[in-house]
């Protein structure tokens, strides 16, 4: 019985040991998100993937911001293509979350990169590609490539469109389709598609919500040598379930609660 008990450990050991944790627009439990404290705080809890969202400002300048808008995560109001860059740093983007972040100033992708470095991985998601921003993705890449960090980071979207101009431009840059649903007829990204999950760009990481990940959809992506990510899973006993059903990254809030599991 000890022998079996002791078997099942290792099994279960092993399995968590291959899950990965990317911490959500840096550590977002426990700092304002996508600011240079929730990447240092990502870095510092031990997650070596950081994920952050990017706009860009009316001087072309690529910054970490999750929404369109300033307004939830500022005391400024207004879009964030109305405003320079120099503009935008007049702004405090962390007391909303908690007065001792007061001050907390909007960084750049080239801020982010220049913490994380080769120590991380930095997950990049596009919500808005040249239809809205002029040059985004290949500001991007350019920013990217200067630094030397091709290596370093994964290029995000639920837009297949985004991803596929990505790999046009950076072939050897990785890339991850977010959605939230799919199968071999339909998907759902950030439409409704009519075509099957992994028919509409080539990619190297599928994120497909919580709610609607299962574990054939792991198993078909796995044999296509994609790797799964599962988002939107902030507790420890979804994050069990989760390992238990073969993922390769959950995103999360509390990225070191991956780590502890």
């Amino acid at each position: 019985m000890k022998l079996l008990f002791l078997v099942f450990t290792l099994i279960s050991t092993q399995a968590f040991s291959k899950v990965l944790p990317i911490a959500h627009r840096g550590a977002a439990a426990y700092t304002p998100e996508n600011t240079k404290s929730s990447i240092l705080k990502a870095m510092e809890l031990g997650s070596k993937y950081i994920e952050i969202d990017v706009h860009m400002t009316k001087d072309g300048k690529v910054v970490a911001i999750h929404d369109a808008t300033i307004d939830r995560t500022s005391n400024g109001k207004g879009k964030v293509f109305d405003y320079t860059y120099k503009e935008l740093k007049k702004f405090d983007y962390g007391s909303w979350f908690d007065p001792k972040f007061k001050g907390e100033n909007l960084p750049t992708l080239t801020d982010v990169l220049a913490i994380t470095r080769t120590k991380s991985i930095v997950i990049i998601e596009v919500k808005y590609g040249a239809e809205q921003y002029p040059q985004i993705e290949e500001k991007i890449i350019k920013t990217v490539k200067q630094l030397g960090l091709s290596k370093n980071v994964i290029l995000k979207s639920f837009s297949y469109q985004i991803l596929n101009r990505f790999e046009k431009l950076a072939p050897n840059i990785e890339r991850l389709y977010c959605t939230f649903w799919g199968n071999d007829y339909l998907t759902i990204d950030n439409f409704l598609r009519l075509s099957g999950i992994f028919e509409n760009a080539s990619f190297n990481y599928l994120q497909v919500h919580k709610y609607f990940l299962s574990k054939s959809l792991i198993e078909k992506a796995h044999k296509k040598g994609i790797k799964v990510v599962v988002w939107d899973v902030h507790d420890k006993e979804s994050m069990r379930e989760f390992v238990e059903m073969g993922v390769d990254f959950i995103e999360t809030d509390n990225p070191d609660y991956v780590l502890s599991l």
